[in-house]
């Protein structure tokens, strides 16, 4: 038994729409209409109207009324919301007008098909059964039922009407659906993300403010998006500055705009990065840092690079020795014959990632770390150390090998910080030398170096190592 209408709406979820040319007849062809995909649900009094991230029951109270005036107890309406112009065509742009606060009179649902009704689970059910059910259910009805049209070479004609596709699907089965023409179903129905006091300046002694900031990661958002997505984040914020106390943001905020994706892991509404516009508004809440999860919501349970995180001890010459475990690091994995990814970590670090294959396990990686730590510590017992506490470390350099699903990486191209905005920058291995200044790649330089040196963490969206073979070398030593 469903008990409420969210409980109704994370049970149906939105059905993928695919790609490509229609199957076998017999088929519905409907307009895919320009407006906002959503899941129009009601459970007795409850309401809701999702696209899956957001509720838009309150933004579209005349459709929410004419769902609770249904003669049914629950149900589940699969749908498009559009606002229509002076002609009665689709317009996404006066639909998105409305959200933001001009209203319009003219917003209707459009509804394509029926998932639930009352104690029906009807996704199973052919199309044709579904579609009758639907055409008696909104006889008299303020949502609109979609009507077919006679055939994709219609398209040309519809265009004008604000038609920007077609919807095709069997009628005596239940699979996925194609769409023939341009059809975006990804558009965000939330305004474009604001730069609220853009003059704030966040790190005081460089006189670097809101503005440059969300320049800055604007610029770079080609680059780390990529990395982003799928990925839950924390976000860290310093809403007052970096002198200021900072904020681990965990969870996504209320009223964020629908175009920051939200993810339940471990029963955490946790923040999903998958475009610019979600980038920069969290970047207009003072977000300053990203740090991401190893591996990305598809595939949880496998890293997507085993990690080596070397954390200086508090010794003067921290920044001399850090760059000889690196290089030492550099060497043993070129004898395992594994790719590497290196980057500083903005503050007083560098990371050594080795980008993985599909296919491994954490436990694989936090292995192969440990490995190639004690491998280390064998080597330059002086210099190298894995015990986490501090008073036991003795100034030696903290080769950090752990990993599990939750633990999080300051993500290349993040802003850290400390004076001077420095980047948590990947960088070549000829570059790991004493010369190395970590503050040198700051908020002001990197966008050039990303002209000139291209994107050095490129292989991180992709891995290709496999670990097997360097594991049982390393349990040899």
């Amino acid at each position: 038994m469903v008990t409420s209408a969210l409980a109704l709406a994370k049970r149906l979820a939105l059905a993928p729409i695919t790609t490509g040319e229609p199957g076998a007849a017999p088929h519905l062809v409907e307009p895919a209409w320009d407006g906002h995909r959503v899941l129009a649900v009601r459970v007795a009094d409850d309401v809701r109207i999702t696209d899956g991230q957001r509720d838009w029951a309150k933004a579209f109270p005349a459709v929410a009324r004419a769902l609770a005036k249904l003669s049914v107890q629950r149900v589940g309406l699969d749908g498009v919301i559009c606002a229509l112009d002076e002609r009665g065509a689709p317009s996404f742009a006066r639909l998105r007008a409305h959200v933001a606060g001009t209203p319009v009179t003219s917003v209707v649902l459009i509804a394509w098909d029926l998932l639930w009704l009352d104690d029906d689970d009807l996704r199973d059910r052919p199309l044709a059964e579904r579609r009758a059910r639907l055409t008696a259910l909104l006889a008299g009805s303020a949502i609109t039922l979609s009507q077919p049209v006679d055939g994709v070479h219609l398209l040309a004609a519809l265009a004008p009407l604000g038609i920007r596709g077609l919807v095709v699907r069997s009628l005596h089965a239940a699979g996925p659906w194609r769409c023939v023409g341009e059809v975006d179903w990804q558009r965000s129905l939330s305004p474009p993300p604001p730069l609220s006091n853009p003059d704030k300046v966040l790190y005081p002694r460089d006189g670097i403010a809101k503005r440059e900031i969300a320049a800055y990661y604007r610029d770079v958002a080609p680059v780390l998006v990529p990395l982003l997505v799928d990925r839950p984040v924390v976000v860290q914020r310093w809403v007052d500055g970096i002198d200021d106390l900072d904020w681990y943001q965990h969870r996504v905020p209320p009223r964020a705009p629908d175009y920051l994706r939200a993810a339940y892991v471990d029963d955490v509404r946790r923040i999903v990065i998958e475009n610019a516009d979600a980038l920069l508004w969290m970047v207009n809440q003072a977000g300053l840092t990203y740090h991401g999860f190893g591996s990305r919501l598809a595939t949880l349970a496998e890293p997507d690079w085993a990690m080596l995180d070397l954390d200086p001890g508090d010794r003067t010459t921290w920044w001399a020795e850090t760059i000889e475990v690196a290089l030492a690091i550099r060497r043993v994995l070129e004898l395992l014959e594994l790719p590497s990814v290196v980057k500083t970590s903005g503050q007083r670090g560098l990371h050594v990632l080795v980008p993985l294959a599909p296919g491994h396990t954490f436990a694989q990686a936090e292995a192969f770390g440990r490995g190639i730590a004690d491998l280390l510590g064998k080597l330059l017992p002086d210099k190298v150390t894995i015990e986490n506490e501090k008073d036991k470390r003795r100034g030696r350099l903290l080769l950090d090998h752990k990993q599990f699903v939750a633990k999080t990486l300051v993500l290349p191209y993040s802003l850290r910080a400390v004076d001077r905005a420095p980047v948590s920058t990947p960088i070549a291995w000829d570059e790991v030398s004493q010369a190395l200044a970590p503050g040198d790649h700051n908020l002001r330089s990197v966008r050039a170096r990303l002209d000139a040196r291209g994107d050095l963490a490129a292989p991180l969206r992709a891995g290709t190592a496999r670990l097997e073979r360097a594991l049982a070398q390393l349990s040899s030593q």
